[in-house]
């Protein structure tokens, strides 16, 4: 779809998914009403937040804040944080090649495969982090509402970051009896439902069990054998959340929740050769484009998910007086992965890898939050977090440019983070408040690592030639045994370092309540995101050495403004980044192996932007809703490393991997009464995304395509949204996309691409 005519989609049918979401909970939870203290009715756009620890609504926070309720989250058929892309503008959701989810605000997102990697965006539920990627697919389950905060935070919630900050907030056990259930059923075979019951168990004790399973068959389609299909969803999450009045002034909070994934692994579409060393046998395959539904993958291959979760927490808040609050909130998790995962998109087995894993985390926070007469509101406080993490990859590369048929790569991370932090809001004069915070943080973390031949001895054979010959003495290395060279020796034996960093983090603000509901603020903030070790496939210890911490001041100016009688809200900021040390996989060349990865950092770059949202309910029942982010990026000063084809290059100018520089989002609904008793609502949504390039060196082959997606949903629900059943259709257009172009093996490059169309039905109901 061309520019043109998706801007008719966001005039005639259109607005932001961002924000569909809000219109809904709008009509529902915030709309006009009289307010039982006598303060001014809620309107658009409004909504209650704890961006800042505290209850206020959303025109009160001076930062780029969305903010959507449960209930708009499941109408809108959104369920996991990768959907977050319909709604939220600025938001970017990608694929790595082995599954992990990769987040991006405002074109900070972090494309990296390690299992330890953190990410530049947090995600927390109830404010526990969920400090890795990898653990963030059952945040979704059963929740209050969503907030999404940008650019750098760490004064405020428990990590650093440098993109942003996703906090889930769950739905709480109730004090009266309540439950419900949702069931799906679509194309594809897809059956998901999710339910929940919530009440009381005594006077001070209430409990809420809430669950889901997904199921789905097989969606893609094998281009060389007619008739064999992969692509199975199989996925189940679960949480138990009490809470207990212990007394009037100390309340706890448990929280047990978990998921497993045992779907199938996506298959790839192969794109094309990197290396003139690729063997006949690739050289020969056709490319596999042209229908999101074709794929390849090697013959009688098991491409497989085992991914299992689990969390505890334990939050208490005992209120010291009226006015000083004490938090504790104490958290353990753990997650194993085990994935097979075809990464040449082709029958040849080329490069193919299992990924083995496991991660556990405690953190402790600790904080007391007060004011200070009438105009003061001020927290400090301090965050403990030790990480255990092993990663275990192995390709499997039998016909492929590399020397060998399988390997296997390891890394073990042990991280111990530290820090303090704090924050104050001062009403200098009626309505105009400063901001400020400050967040210390140091970091050790101990890494060992190593390549390892499979017992063949073709690998060890293969470096032993290269390190004899570099060296200068004979080398033999056994069957089995550690690979990786010691840059200076060149000789093998086991990488071990470490990586201690501090780092202070910062944020100063002012904000102009220029009436209930309108506000203009401006700020400037430093955030850090702390190096890291990858596991990787390293010949040699160059490979494996650490990027060092990456750190973003950024520069923000906006407005939220409630217009027309509340029934128009409009937000708009402008912002800019100045980033150092962005961590990004490069490439080295190997002299045995050729081009390899490793993780580096680039000195100097920056992102301009900005960003304009809308919600309008010109009248009862219709609501438009709108949103557009602009995001230039560029790396600057002479930055020079190599393309994914081998090539050194000069990369000063280039925009970041992944990053467009348009973001469109649009949806209209219009929900009417059909009798007394019965609603009736239709509305359509669309979604753009501008052109960008996956890898360093913007090699062509490595394009991503500009694509809109647009859905529609109809349907009826009773009058007091006690049931409701909706029809839907996503990728109305049955548009081919893709958004991210992989090359982790030696000789191929391929892509996921995006679901064709899907259609269903969604049954929802409720009772209290």
């Amino acid at each position: 779809m061309s520019m043109r005519n998706f801007a008719r989609v966001l005039l005639l049918g259109g607005s932001a998914c961002s924000l569909m979401m809000a219109g809904a909970a709008f009509a529902q939870d915030a709309a006009p009403q009289a307010a039982e203290d006598g303060a001014e009715q809620r309107g658009v756009g409004d909504i209650v937040v704890t961006a800042r620890k505290r209850q206020e609504t959303s025109n009160n926070v001076g930062m780029s804040i969305n903010a959507f309720t449960g209930d708009t989250l499941t109408q809108q058929g959104i369920t996991s944080p990768e959907q977050l892309v319909k709604i939220v503008p600025g938001f970017n959701f990608t694929r790595s090649i082995y599954g992990s989810p990769i987040f991006t605000l405002r074109g900070i997102g972090f494309n990296e495969t390690t299992l330890a990697a953190s990410p530049t965006v947090s995600v927390y539920v109830d404010e526990v982090p969920l400090p890795y990627s990898a653990m963030t697919q059952g945040a979704a389950l059963d929740v209050e509402r969503v907030e999404v905060l940008k650019g750098p935070q760490g004064t405020l919630f428990g990590q650093n970051s440098t993109g942003g900050a996703i906090n889930y907030i769950a739905a709480k056990p109730t004090k009266s009896l309540e439950g419900g259930f949702d069931l799906t059923v679509g194309r594809f075979d897809q059956i998901d439902t999710s339910a929940f019951v919530s009440g009381p168990l005594s006077d001070t004790l209430r409990a809420r069990v809430a669950v889901r399973k997904e199921y789905g068959g097989d969606w893609q389609k094998s281009a060389s054998r007619p008739g064999d299909t992969m692509g199975g969803t199989d996925r189940v999450q679960g949480r138990v959340l009490v809470d207990w009045d212990a007394t009037d002034r100390l309340s706890l909070s448990l929280n047990v929740n978990g998921w497993q994934d045992k779907s199938d692994g996506q298959a790839g579409q192969f794109v094309g050769i990197l290396s003139s060393r690729a063997p006949a046998t690739l050289q020969a395959q056709p490319l596999t484009i042209g229908s999101p539904r074709i794929a390849d993958w090697d013959e009688g291959a098991d491409l497989y998910t085992d991914d299992s979760f689990w969390q505890t927490s334990l939050r208490a808040d005992y209120e010291v007086t009226d006015d000083l609050t004490v938090t504790s909130i104490s958290a353990y998790e753990e997650m194993r992965r085990d994935t097979y995962v075809d990464a040449d998109g082709t029958p040849v087995q080329n490069f193919a890898a299992r990924n083995v894993g496991s991660i556990k985390t405690f953190s402790q926070e600790l904080r007391v939050a007060g004011k200070a007469g009438a105009t003061v509101d001020w927290m400090i406080g301090g965050n403990y977090q030790h990480d255990s993490t092993n990663d275990a990859f192995s390709p499997h590369a039998q016909d492929s440019s590399f020397p060998f048929d399988i390997a296997t790569a390891v890394g073990a991370n042990k991280i111990d983070t530290y820090a303090v932090f704090g924050n104050v809001d001062w009403e200098v004069v009626p309505d105009v408040t400063l901001n400020g915070g400050l967040r210390y943080t140091w970091q050790n973390r101990d890494y060992v690592g190593c390549l390892y031949d499979s017992g063949a001895g073709d690998l060890s054979a293969a470096v032993a030639a290269t390190s004899t010959r570099l060296s200068g003495t004979p080398t033999t290395i056994a069957p089995g045994a550690c690979v990786t060279l010691d840059s200076v020796t060149f000789k093998p034996g086991i990488f071990a370092d470490s990586l201690n960093e501090k780092n202070l983090s910062w944020k100063a603000g002012v904000n102009w309540q220029v009436d209930p509901r309108k506000l203009l603020y401006a700020s400037v903030s430093k955030g850090y995101k702390n190096g890291l070790f990858i596991t990787t496939g390293a010949t040699f210890a160059a490979q494996l050495e650490p990027a060092t911490q990456e750190s973003v001041v950024a520069y923000e100016a906006g407005f939220k403004l409630g217009l027309l009688g509340r029934t128009l809200q409009l937000n708009g900021a402008g912002f800019y980044y100045d980033y150092k040390d962005k961590q990004i996989r490069g490439r080295v060349i190997d002299p045995t192996l050729g081009g390899l990865n490793r993780l580096i950092n680039i000195p100097k770059s920056r992102i301009a932007g900005a960003e304009l949202q809308l919600i309008w309910e010109p009248v009862q029942g219709l609501t438009f809703n709108g949103g557009a982010t602009y995001v230039d990026s560029k790396i600057q000063g002479d930055f020079t490393n190599y393309t994914p084809l081998g090539t050194e290059k000069l990369m000063s100018g280039e925009a970041f991997p992944l990053t467009p520089k348009w973001q469109l989002s649009g949806d209209a609904q219009y929900d009417f009464p059909v009798s007394d008793s019965v609603n009736a609502f239709f509305g359509a949504s669309a979604t753009y995304q501008s052109s960008t390039n996956a890898a360093l060196g913007e090699e062509p082959l490595f394009d991503v395509k500009a694509y809109t997606l647009v859905d529609l949903r109809f349907g009826v629900h009773g009058s007091d949204d006690g049931w409701r059943v909706t029809g839907f259709v996503r990728n109305l257009g049955n548009t081919y996309y893709w958004n991210n172009v992989a090359f982790n093996g030696p000789d191929a490059a391929m892509r996921y691409a995006g679901r064709p169309r899907t259609y269903g039905v969604t049954g929802s109901f409720r009772f209290r």
